[in-house]
């Protein structure tokens, strides 16, 4: 057993800690002021004991004043079970295609016919895996909109001219492309059936799709997924929960400050809890920020503070333990990443050397190198990883031919090969 107390002390011993918090503004917490429930709750988390919802929504009643204190649990636990290594992977992002049938008010990726092109062409899908392979990338991440064929003509005729029904078959194909390239496929279709999760995982090593948010009550008339009939929760965790069944490495998330409570985003890491302890298969939760930008609908919603980040991660980590990877977007968190770290995160995520971030354009990808060296100042190493996380490297994950092909990337940590 450790005490709060102690843990504390650990956390503002190390140089790097007290920096970041004085370079935030985040005062030193004085243990001896704090509410008993959540001062129960803490110690609960710090020696790892099941926490009830009643204790996780103290935690959230913590303020700035506070926070130290819920960062140096978080952070215990990131370092007990991920040391000093902060891992990312390098990709080249490919939106396949921007049509979308949702109507998110937060959305900038979706575009209509004659805004743009209809998808992505093979040709050009291939020539991306050529140039992402001469880059050093590992991950060719693919996006697009929700089923956009079930609303647009236009856009199916062009999907069944090539030989396709939808843009899960296209998806596919073109996964298959890259694998034939030596570039790992990373898949976000959005709702997904068992059969074409199943033809999915022939090519792709991992795939994601974010919970967002379990609430029901953001699909109201003036709430965020108003009109976006896949973004129904029940939908969502059914493809999460499908792709356990077939041992499908997941990324998923949550998406805060869309108008969402307390209550509703503990509840929606709570649910991804409940889908990873049941299935195993999810490798990575994000903890993602709403980012307003000119022209949508919530362009003028206010942005999650530094602490409502600080303690979303915070609780993530917490709640979904040793084995499950907290990640942060750090084109979204420029100036913050390396507070999140101290938060409870060990993975940056998917950093392109040369694509932008389509789904938020206005957040260019912070370069590499200076990455690493922001990083490292602060005592860690960054690490770069394939699309699967080095734990999923197994073939109860994998099959036999992506399986052997990770394994010409990777060193014996499961993670690239460094030069």
């Amino acid at each position: 057993m450790i005490s709060l107390d102690e843990a504390h002390k650990i956390f503002l011993n190390s140089h790097s800690s007290s920096e970041i918090l004085k370079a935030h503004d985040i005062p030193i917490a004085n243990i001896d002021k704090l509410n008993e429930k959540i001062r129960t709750s803490l110690e609960k988390s710090l020696n790892e004991v099941e926490l009830t919802r009643e204790d996780v929504l103290a935690l959230t009643d913590i303020s700035l004043d506070e926070v130290s204190l819920l960062m140096c649990v978080s952070n215990f636990l990131r370092d007990k079970y991920k040391g000093n290594l902060i891992s990312f992977s390098k990709n080249f992002f490919i939106p396949l295609t921007q049509l979308c049938r949702d109507n998110c008010s937060y959305c900038t990726f979706k575009y209509e016919p004659g805004e743009g092109e209809l998808l992505f062409s093979p040709e050009k899908v291939l020539e991306a895996a050529k140039k992402s392979t001469e880059l050093g990338c590992t991950e060719m991440l693919f996006v697009s909109g929700d089923k956009p064929e079930l609303v647009y003509d236009v856009y199916r005729k062009e999907l069944n001219k090539m030989g396709y029904d939808s843009t899960s078959d296209y998806m596919i194909a073109m996964s298959e492309i890259c694998l034939d390239e030596g570039i790992f496929p990373h898949s976000n279709l959005g709702i997904a059936k068992p059969e074409e999760l199943k033809r999915f995982k022939e090519s792709n090593p991992s795939m994601g799709l974010m919970l967002e948010s379990i609430s029901e009550r953001l699909m109201d008339p003036g709430e965020a997924h108003y009109r976006c009939p896949d973004k129904y929760p029940r939908a969502r965790i059914k493809t999460i929960s499908d792709a356990g069944k077939l041992n499908i490495p997941w990324t998923s998330g949550i998406l805060i400050g869309i108008g969402e409570n307390w209550e509703e985003r503990v509840d929606s890491i709570f649910e991804l809890k409940r889908i990873s302890d049941e299935f195993g298969h999810i490798q990575e939760i994000i903890i993602q920020n709403f980012s307003p930008k000119p022209g949508i609908k919530m362009e003028g919603s206010p942005v999650p503070t530094d602490l409502d980040m600080i303690k979303t991660v915070a609780i993530a980590k917490i709640l979904m333990g040793k084995d499950v990877n907290i990640q942060v977007p750090p084109n979204l968190n420029a100036k913050t990443y390396t507070l999140h770290i101290f938060s409870g995160v060990n993975d940056l995520g998917g950093v392109s050397p040369l694509t932008i971030d389509y789904v938020n354009p206005e957040s260019p990808w912070p370069q590499l190198d200076i990455m690493k060296k922001n990083i490292f100042e602060f005592g860690f190493t960054l690490r770069e990883r394939l699309p699967v996380y080095p734990e999923y490297l197994d073939k109860r994950f994998l099959t036999d031919n992506i399986y052997n092909k990770a394994l010409q990337f990777v060193d014996e940590t499961g993670y690239v090969k460094e030069s």
